[in-house]
């Protein structure tokens, strides 16, 4: 018997039908990579992760690129 993979970084079971933030990235899942690379300013992985916040696949997610520089220094 094959045992699942999981993401390195969250431990989440990798490739799961009914989880779209289970995709495979090399080890590690949609859910950890999408939201590193959008804190790291990708355009397409901001935008899909915060189609997921909408869609309420992403609960508790904090859209930092959305933050002021102002609003940081609070």
């Amino acid at each position: 018997m094959k045992m699942p993979k999981a993401c390195g970084i969250c431990s989440r079971t990798l490739d799961l039908k009914d989880d779209p933030l289970s995709m495979d990235y090399g080890g590690d899942c949609w859910g950890c990579i999408g939201e590193i690379e959008a804190d790291m300013g990708d355009e397409y992985s901001l935008a899909k992760v915060r189609e997921e916040f909408a869609k309420g696949l992403r609960p508790g997610w904090v859209d930092v690129r959305s933050k002021s520089p102002a609003e940081d220094k609070k």
